[in-house]
């Protein structure tokens, strides 16, 4: 069986776990390959006599008039259902005529798709209540290459008694804002706690530089847009007490897996919760103590800490 993997080739984490599935493949003996849909359409030869066809990213539709086998369609739903939403909204409401607009398109292939794919329960629940009967969507697992990610020798421990360690795609629905706004509040009830931050696009630096210089969050963060290799990235893993998941709504992603199988101090989908923005009792200047529990948990790393399925929040 021939299998073509349609991505872009962007270093994304979708890139990487198209990448990691084709790997599995040849593995197995299968024959598979990656096309990038936004490259030459000369680099589309090799899926022409391809059995079935993954769509990560989209499927050409020159390619219908090139196959050379019947077409079978597999959509993976990658990006949340909250984020293919608002980057629609987002992209159509900024150029208007002509926009793309991944959420017309996700649902085009919930219709024409011959199956569907996520990562995750919550979405795979979501994305299930937008088909049709005849449309299932199944729930696969995603995993990391565990020879690679695996704990190693840090080549020194990060800057702090205390060292916490984010780098995700700098996206809206995984970006550092609600962190950095309350980091001021949390580094001082752990004195020599110190944040870690990499991967923050040089593009969005005007935003978020001028928020951590004025609410002080910078005073006690080392930030950077720089881009980790997988190497450097594992070492960090490996070199901080704390590894931070943004993802919203306790989804996962390719990051947060590559952290626990390299011994990240935390599950990161069950990440230390961060102190909720917006509480009545926070206008005095000072967190409410039952808020706290982010920095009592990195002060005391041997006790055992509740899950934020557990954990209360702050009344309002």
């Amino acid at each position: 069986m021939k299998i073509a993997h349609w991505t872009i080739t962007n270093n994304s984490g979708m890139h990487h776990v198209a990448a990691s599935l084709m790997k599995a493949e040849l593995l197995a003996g299968m024959h598979s390959c990656l096309v990038d849909p936004q490259g030459p359409q000369s680099g589309y030869d090799i899926a022409e006599d391809a059995d079935v066809h993954v769509i990560h990213t989209h499927f050409p539709d020159a390619m219908r008039k090139r196959i050379s086998k019947p077409l079978r369609l597999v959509w993976v739903a990658h990006g949340s259902v909250e984020h293919s939403f608002q980057s629609s909204v987002e992209a159509t409401s900024n150029k208007g005529y002509g926009a793309g607009d991944g959420w017309m398109l996700n649902q085009y292939w919930l219709q024409h798709a011959d199956a569907a794919v996520t990562f995750w329960d919550r979405q795979a629940a979501i994305w299930q209540s937008l088909c049709d009967k005849n449309m299932t969507v199944r729930l696969i697992p995603m995993g990391v290459e565990k020879t690679f990610w695996k704990p190693v020798e840090s080549r020194g421990k990060y800057l702090g008694d205390v060292s916490l360690f984010t780098a995700e795609n700098c996206h809206y629905m995984k970006w550092p804002l609600d962190l950095f706004i309350a980091w001021p509040w949390v580094w001082p009830e752990v004195p020599g706690s110190f944040l870690h931050v990499a991967y923050l696009p040089n593009n969005l630096h005007r935003w978020f530089f001028p928020l951590i210089n004025r609410n002080g969050a910078a005073f006690h963060s080392v930030v950077s847009g720089i881009y980790f290799s997988p190497e450097e990235l594992r070492n960090a893993f490996c070199s901080t007490d704390y590894f931070i998941g943004l993802v919203r709504y306790g989804d996962f992603n390719r990051l947060c897996l590559e952290a626990n199988a390299s011994g990240a101090r935390r599950s990161p989908t069950a990440a230390i919760p961060i102190p909720i923005i917006g509480s009545p009792k926070a206008t005095s200047g000072r967190w409410p103590k039952s808020s706290l529990r982010y920095s009592k948990a990195m002060s005391s790393p041997g006790r055992k800490r509740r899950s934020p399925t557990s954990a209360r929040r702050p009344r309002q």
